[in-house]
């Protein structure tokens, strides 16, 4: 396959993972048992800071996540984009304000990335841990940033766990993939 070919069929499942996404296809209504493995997993690894992410309205919902995670004093960085990268800021519910893109992002200064664990967001994740991003390259660029001991976490819906995506050189791997059915080592 071409990388032109590649491309393309990135953009076309992009395309339709958006579509069922706006539909409300079968399985994207999982309340918050995506979240509730994560924090199970945190709380057996026994993470003191992590970073994770503020959902946008089409994503499997982070609410519940960052929630626990400041009650039980699991510290999370969030992004915020900063020209063509994420930066990282200490989260907190009452110091949030609509980004670029729409998705509520931090206030405050950033922090480097030194984190034990990190959650991000993708469109699908495969058997291999390849992912399909949204196509801008932010968390490519962080996961070429971030040592391979760190695990790295996608939340995806369960329809979404694909047995093969569509993938080139520069995209990164995750090392698990947590869904409303559980959380799977993927790597």
């Amino acid at each position: 396959m071409t990388n032109a070919d590649i491309a393309s069929a990135k953009k076309d499942l992009r395309k339709e993972i958006l579509a069922a996404r706006a539909e409300g296809a079968e399985g994207h209504i999982c309340e918050d048992q995506h979240d509730e493995h994560i924090v199970l997993h945190l709380a057996d690894q026994g993470f003191r800071k992590i970073a994770a992410y503020v959902a946008m309205d089409d994503e499997p919902c982070t609410d519940l996540l960052l929630g626990v995670c400041d009650e039980v004093g699991i510290q999370v960085l969030v992004p915020r984009v900063a020209g063509d990268d994420l930066e990282w800021v200490l989260f907190d519910w009452d110091e949030l304000e609509e980004g670029e893109f729409g998705v509520p992002e931090p206030i405050g200064d950033a922090e480097p990335l030194q984190v034990e664990a990190l959650i991000i967001p993708a469109l699908a994740v495969d058997q291999h841990g390849n992912r399909l991003g949204r196509g801008k390259g932010y968390y490519d660029r962080v996961l070429a940033s971030v040592p391979s001991s760190v695990p790295v976490i996608a939340l995806v819906h369960d329809s979404e766990f694909l047995e093969e995506v569509p993938t080139e050189d520069f995209d990164r791997r995750v090392t698990h993939v947590a869904t409303c059915s559980g959380l799977y080592p993927v790597a």
